[in-house]
């Protein structure tokens, strides 16, 4: 049971992962500000179901990343102050090393890496982070540690965001704000269909074979960032937590 409901904030919270966070947590009583580039029917459905806990802002990220620190202090004064963020809004970039350029790199930059430390300053702000402290939680992926053939620009995102994590959650302890990684392997979401010419059911079924528990599903992601973000999880910061089915084992037998 829930004695305080408190507020987060989740970014790509129209679909996919971020949903399924925003959905948990609304599930538990808290208070959620969702952000996506775009609303959906998913971010409707839960307007409705939650009038009085769910608020949603139609942001693009990348657009003005040094204005988001401002943003979420905007955010604060109207809503009060934040106990958490998880920044699951990401973009895949599917490109040949051979067709890449610095344009590409950064459009994958830009929303992965610099928008979640723009906003991760933003709340980490005393006036807007709880005096209890709180916690933050970025969505990394499997790519910062196992290469794959066209992820360059996304697995170095996700790497970079893995090492700001560790430094963000040394600094900011003396605070009680504690930071943290959750790097899922694959994961059926709306992003496989943006993908399917790649992600065909072929794939798909290699896909299967390769995790010794099956591919994942978002609430499997969202169950670990509920626990990170939770009172339970006091004592864990500056960690990377593999969510992947068992894939990072090794080659099956």
């Amino acid at each position: 049971m829930i004695m305080e409901s408190l507020l987060y904030l989740v970014t790509g919270a129209s679909s996919g992962i971020g949903f399924q966070i925003a959905s948990d947590l609304l599930e538990q009583g808290h208070r959620v500000i969702g952000v996506s580039r775009s609303p959906s029917t998913k971010i409707e459905k839960l307007i409705n179901l939650y009038p009085d806990r769910f608020f949603y802002d139609s942001l693009d990220l990348t657009q003005d990343i040094n204005g988001l620190p401002k943003w979420v202090m905007e955010l604060s004064k109207n809503f009060g102050r934040f106990s958490g963020f998880v920044h699951s809004a990401g973009m895949q970039q599917i490109l040949p090393l051979k067709m890449n350029s610095y344009a590409h790199m950064l459009q994958v930059f830009n929303l992965n890496l610099f928008a979640a430390l723009a906003l991760a300053r933003g709340i980490s702000d005393k006036r807007v982070m709880s005096e209890n402290g709180g916690a933050i939680v970025f969505l990394s992926s499997i790519s910062a540690k196992i290469g794959q053939s066209g992820l360059v620009n996304y697995s170095a995102s996700k790497a970079a965001l893995n090492g700001a994590m560790r430094s963000m959650a040394k600094e900011l302890s003396q605070r009680k704000i504690r930071v943290n990684s959750v790097l899922p392997g694959f994961v059926m979401t709306e992003m496989i269909d943006k993908w399917k010419d790649v992600y065909n059911s072929h794939y798909i079924e290699k896909m299967k074979q390769s995790y010794p528990l099956g591919i994942g599903d978002p609430k499997d992601v969202s169950n670990m960032v509920v626990y990170l973000l939770g009172e339970r999880a006091r004592w864990v910061t500056g960690c990377e937590f593999n969510i992947n089915g068992g894939m990072t084992l090794g080659s099956q037998e």
